[in-house]
């Protein structure tokens, strides 16, 4: 009986799922780009910084500064995004041997 209604909206909620994965992924990537470069440049500074013993420090003082250096420039995230940049950051830089 509602087999009608389901052969019409199942094509229409996967083209609907397609469309919004494409903006999501194209969202996360805008954002990661807008943060990249303030990722790498707070890496390299708290990797300088000798007060900050242990990487629990340095990860909480990293992440704080890359959302107050965000905010500065009006790029709104969430947290995780922030963490994926910051951990994206990491690994960049000791590949490129900089930390």
């Amino acid at each position: 009986m509602w087999t009608w209604l389901k052969n019409i909206f199942q094509p229409l909620i996967r083209a609907l799922w397609g469309f919004l994965k494409v903006i999501f992924k194209g969202a996360l990537e805008i954002a990661l780009a807008q943060l990249r470069e303030l990722a790498i440049e707070t890496v390299r500074e708290i990797a300088m910084d000798t007060t900050l013993l242990t990487d629990e420090d340095k990860r909480k003082e990293g992440f704080e500064r890359l959302k107050e250096k965000a905010m500065d420039r009006g790029i709104e995230t969430r947290d995780s995004i922030l963490n994926l940049a910051l951990e994206l950051s990491v690994s960049f830089c000791k590949k490129k041997g900089w930390i």
